[in-house]
């Protein structure tokens, strides 16, 4: 009988979680900097020795409302780069299981049949020890 190639393992990867999940504190971490940049501009002139710097309520508003745009947008990319990775692993997952169930269906296929001619006589002559 044709012997079959060992089955792939499943793997860890717990290297593309570790990153995954980097990367989606870091999408938290870049909305939380960017409201906090927000309110902080906000604040700007009621800090100890800010008192000369002054900005109009209308482009605090704009700057206020670009920074938390990027920051959403730029967490929401880095988020869906995270779920990529972790789709990228659950594909190669699925990949290895259906190689493992196609190996144990040849295998069952190859059982169930008799030995072909060529099989029969080769075992003959291990035996015979010719």
């Amino acid at each position: 009988m044709a012997a079959l190639t060992s089955k792939p393992r499943d793997r860890l990867h717990f290297a593309v979680k570790f990153a995954a999940g980097a990367m989606r504190v870091a999408a938290v971490i870049v909305v939380l900097a960017g409201i906090g940049g927000a309110v902080a501009l906000f604040y700007l002139p009621s800090i100890p020795g800010a008192e000369s710097l002054f900005v109009p309520p209308l482009l605090a508003i704009a700057v206020a409302a670009g920074a938390v745009t990027f920051s959403l947008i730029y967490s929401l990319i880095l988020w869906g780069f995270a779920d990529g990775l972790v789709l990228l692993a659950d594909v190669d997952d699925a990949q290895r299981a259906t190689q493992r169930q196609l190996a144990d269906v040849i295998l069952a296929q190859r059982t169930e049949r008799r030995p072909f001619h060529g099989e029969v006589v080769a075992a003959t002559q291990v035996r015979n020890g010719s």
